[in-house]
């Protein structure tokens, strides 16, 4: 039986689901990263464009409907909440130790908003990455300003793409009926408690260990934890791993031997296109070439890239460190005891505090 078990499970890492998304979204995403860059490159600024580049990924909220003012409507709000990320990080990056606390709240209030409107996939992963990637740069308070009018130019970019992109789809499309979930707030709270605890957990280790770019270790605990369920949560873990170990070989390969900027760009945007072709068909696979990817928007231009093997090794380090405890935290989330319990004593605590102020 578990010899069976485990050759459906070899067997089901070779097969490639069908996409529910769009062929047309991973080509706007690679314009939403890419025409930064270019710009970047034509002016001589690559690491401010890479900050632009990374606002740009708030493309992949854009909704299925055929409504451009829903559309723009989400778009921009969901900019917004991007933005107020970005900076909520730049700003909490000034203590080592304050950090950790601030970005686990913030983390849980974030999941609890999203999951609360229910916004689709990604859901709050884009947000908290954003702030986890802000709040682990170096504080300089005089920069903060001009980094933030950057952030903001990629996001206008990536809706300007939306806005054409929406004038110009076939109007014969037919309009998605999208099915929306009444999500038990009392869950929302524990799920939420459980994101902020573990996001919390994956600053301060970074802290602890005064690892020089920190945020690898919550984004990855992030991602591990966008599973379904535990099963889905465990398998996303090792598929992780496993992608995670080639995506760092491509990343060193390209780190060794591509030294032309220009060059570095261009691969930005077709690991790019190539991710959001893969991400909801084959998870391991769309990780081979998102670590790379993620590595070169993130390093580009800094210290670290002078240094392949030293890269490779810290990304390495920080990216299992981050599936572990997101791997541990999956096991709190959809443990249905500990689900239970929390949800009951929530229950109990809104009566006696309704009691209390009713006196």
């Amino acid at each position: 039986m578990k010899i069976n078990y485990i050759k459906k499970e070899i067997s089901s890492f070779f097969v490639l689901k069908p996409s529910p998304r769009s062929w047309h979204i991973p080509f706007l995403a690679g314009l939403a990263v890419g025409i930064p860059l270019l710009f970047g490159y034509f002016f001589a600024d690559v690491r401010s464009a890479l900050t632009a580049s990374l606002a740009g990924l708030v493309i992949l909220y854009i909704p299925n409907s055929k409504d451009i003012f829903e559309i723009m409507m989400k778009m921009f709000v969901c900019s917004f909440g991007m933005i107020i990320s970005y900076i909520f990080g730049l700003v909490f990056s000034f203590n080592m130790w304050i950090a950790p606390f601030a970005f686990g709240i913030f983390s849980a209030i974030a999941y609890y908003i999203v999951r609360y409107f229910n916004l689709k996939s990604p859901g709050s992963f884009f947000f908290i990455m954003m702030a986890s990637m802000a709040i682990g740069l170096p504080h300089h308070p005089e920069a903060i300003p001009q980094k933030i009018g950057i952030f903001t130019i990629g996001t206008l970019n990536a809706c300007l793409i939306c806005l054409i992109y929406s004038l110009l789809k076939n109007k014969k499309e037919s309009k998605s009926v999208l099915t929306t979930f009444q999500i038990n707030p009392y869950v929302n709270l524990v799920e939420s408690f459980i994101i902020g605890i573990c996001m919390f957990a994956s600053v301060l280790v970074g802290q602890i260990f005064k690892l020089e770019y920190p945020y690898w270790i919550p984004i990855s605990s992030l991602a591990v934890l966008q599973g379904v369920n535990q099963y889905h949560i465990w398998k996303r873990g090792l598929h992780r791993i496993i992608g995670t170990i080639i995506g760092l070989g491509i990343a060193w390969f390209i780190f060794s031997y591509v030294n032309d900027i220009l060059w570095i760009c261009v691969a930005i945007i077709c690991l790019q296109i190539i991710v959001e072709m893969l991400i909801t068909r084959h998870y391991a696979l769309a990780v081979m070439f998102l670590t790379p990817m993620g590595i070169l928007l993130a390093e580009t231009g800094s210290s670290t890239s002078l240094n392949p093997d030293y890269l490779l090794k810290m990304r390495l380090l920080e990216i299992l460190i981050g599936s572990a405890i997101g791997c541990v935290g999956g096991w709190f989330l959809y443990n249905e005891r500990i689900r239970f319990n929390s949800i009951k004593h929530l229950r109990k605590s809104k009566v006696v505090l309704r009691k209390s102020f009713q006196k």
